[in-house]
């Protein structure tokens, strides 16, 4: 399929940002036009709002495999990463378990939680790698969670989630997935892979805008958690004014807050119904076969990989570039390829539209701009 008819993002481009921000497609600016559309011919219809809200996030729980009712919206991951963290206090186990790989919304939130009274231990990554053995002497009978990501920002290395959650479930920790960076493009099944919490949003390879994001909490967990760290979506009543107790939601939508930005969740719902319509298990066999090409290809051309290849990665290869990463990037971008620069690291992220022709051209123009930007 010609996929530049239905994203004009990558018509006349090669398009490798879906780690920073997938490209636009015809649906979602429909989306968006339908929300405006809305308020032009309606004013306020908050039942239609609300339904599309709840599409959106009916989708995200189809596609991270969990029931409706153990998934509810955010404004981001940080957003939701927050509230849930709001439901723990710092009595009996305290210790939370992060890496130096992970995205900064686990690790600066973490932070934050350090002056509620919480232990936070840091792994350090070796040769950017965090091996299972770090996991399997950090997380002990004191840990209250493992925070961690399924695909890594940084250098795109993927974690087996089933094997972390077996290493917190046999000390009675509870396993928490940061999924940013490969839901959409990765298979993730958080019943197969017994994941207890997980957070998300749409604005990579889910194909949404920023403004959208979302929860999910094991249904067996979630009624017995009681977030600080809410406002009137939490409660079953959200229009009660004069409230004297709370009155959660019951399932995940407790962990809400307030008003959505609305317009994202049209966009993430239209975005999010591409991934269903081509299915992720597809789209994974698709990105790792163009993967697989872009790293061969780079590395016969004397590319040096800042991804660790000896390891499981997701969609996103990173080439060692060195401090001039992000300048490489603005270059790229100025002559139609689209990357995404993280530390030393120029990230290209694969998707179900890329081929291997935008393997070729990209790293054709790689190499100009590595000689016309000394």
């Amino acid at each position: 399929m010609k996929w530049d008819k239905r994203f004009p993002s990558i018509r006349g481009k090669v398009y490798y940002a879906s780690c920073s921000q997938g490209p636009l497609s015809i649906d979602v600016i429909n989306a968006i036009k339908r929300y405006q559309q809305s308020i032009i011919k309606s004013g306020n219809p908050w039942e239609e709002w609300m339904d599309e809200v709840y599409r959106a996030s009916d989708l995200f729980a189809d596609i991270i495999g969990a029931k409706h009712e153990e998934v509810c919206p955010h404004y981001s991951a940080s957003s939701a990463l927050i509230s849930l963290l709001s439901a723990f206090k710092p009595t009996g186990r305290r210790k939370i378990v992060t890496t130096d790989l992970d995205y900064p919304t686990l690790g600066v939130t973490l932070l934050g939680a350090r002056n509620n009274g919480f232990e936070v231990v840091v792994l350090k990554s070796r040769s950017g790698i965090i091996d299972v053995d770090q996991y399997q002497k950090a997380v002990d009978d004191k840990t209250l969670m493992l925070a961690t990501f399924q695909v890594s920002a940084l250098n795109g290395l993927r974690q087996d989630i089933r094997a972390l959650s077996e290493i917190c479930h046999s000390k009675g920790a509870f396993l928490l997935v940061d999924a940013y960076q490969g839901v959409g493009a990765v298979p993730i099944d958080v019943k197969k892979d017994q994941v207890d919490f997980l957070v998300a949003g749409t604005t990579k390879f889910l194909l949404g805008i920023p403004g959208a994001g979302f929860l999910y909490v094991k249904d067996e967990l979630a009624d017995r958690l009681e977030p600080s760290a809410v406002s009137w979506f939490s409660q079953k009543d959200p229009f009660l004014f004069g409230r004297d107790k709370m009155d959660y939601r019951l399932g995940a939508r407790r962990f809400e807050m307030g008003t959505w930005s609305v317009v994202s969740m049209y966009a993430a719902a239209a975005g999010m119904a591409i991934i269903k319509e081509l299915g992720v298990d597809r789209i994974w066999k698709h990105v790792e076969r163009m993967r697989n090409h872009f790293v061969n290809t780079a590395l016969s051309l004397g590319f040096e990989p800042y991804s660790p290849l000896e390891k499981t990665l997701g969609p996103t290869v990173s080439l060692h570039i060195g401090d001039r990463a992000h300048d490489i990037e603005i270059w790229l971008r100025q002559h139609k390829v689209i990357t995404s620069a993280r530390g030393p690291g120029l990230r290209f992220a694969h998707h179900f539209f890329n081929t291997k022709d935008d393997v070729e051209k990209a790293l054709t123009m790689l190499r100009k701009a590595l000689k016309y930007t000394r």
